[in-house]
């Protein structure tokens, strides 16, 4: 079964910077999903009635927006943490550290999930979920649930631009966090879905934290931020 993240990421694999290193063992890594009847699945079954609950509220409607890595919408909203606006062709050096700590997340996000195979929220309970995979009848090409991709890889990219913009820290990694609080908001994940993609971003910057190539484009993502010009946002 393909997964959501990886495939919406294709189109922005630049090479990682952990090519030709040992593979990081997420499966190893990571605890197991909860299981059935333990205070983490109650809490993982809670968490998700009350998302569903809010449908059409005003988390339902952030989550919708970004939904998708790496929309218009979920790239506006990682410009107002950063302070500049992030894109390709204005940041070049910052698309390169996004893409290249991306490409050393999926491969492990994949395998993980592949092995515990866990069913996402909405097909447990048959109710409804924001993403518009589901909202087009394809919500079986979402993949599996456990860890979630997004939370990872939005805590992942929040630690290696707070190295980039460490003035910015604090709002890059609330960023971050939303990224992976919207999934549950979604619908799309359970709790601890979110909770191991954290681990398991947390894990994969620092492999690729002590690598040269990582501090090299790093200093390079700095020098363009502090080039750039900032950028106002609403509030929330």
């Amino acid at each position: 079964m393909p997964h959501a993240l990886s495939l919406s990421l294709l189109h922005l694999i630049m090479g990682g910077y952990l090519v030709g290193q040992p593979p990081i063992d997420a499966v190893r890594l990571l605890p197991p999903p909860p299981v059935a009847g333990s205070s983490q699945e109650a809490y993982d079954r809670a968490t998700a009635a009350a998302a569903r609950a809010g449908v059409d509220g005003p988390a339902w409607k952030a989550a919708t927006r970004e939904a998708n890595i790496p929309n218009a919408d979920f790239m506006q909203s990682l410009s107002c943490a950063v302070g500049v606006q992030v894109s390709a062709d204005k940041t070049p050096a910052v698309q390169k550290l996004f893409s290249s700590v991306a490409t050393d997340f999926v491969g492990p996000m994949n395998q993980a999930k592949s092995n515990w195979k866990r069913p996402r929220p909405f097909t447990v309970d048959g109710g409804p979920a924001c993403d518009p995979g589901v909202a087009a009848g394809q919500g079986d090409k979402l993949g599996y649930s456990y860890p979630s991709g997004h939370a990872g890889l939005g805590w992942l990219l929040a630690l290696a631009l707070s190295d980039a913009a460490p003035a910015r820290a604090d709002a890059i990694r609330a960023w971050g966090s939303d990224v992976g609080q919207h999934r549950v908001d979604c619908r799309v994940h359970w709790a601890s879905d979110v909770a191991a993609g954290r681990m398991l971003g947390l894990a994969v910057y620092t492999r690729v934290s002590a690598t040269p190539a990582y501090q090299s484009d790093v200093k390079a993502a700095a020098a363009e931020i502090a080039k750039a010009a900032p950028i106002s946002c609403p509030p929330g």
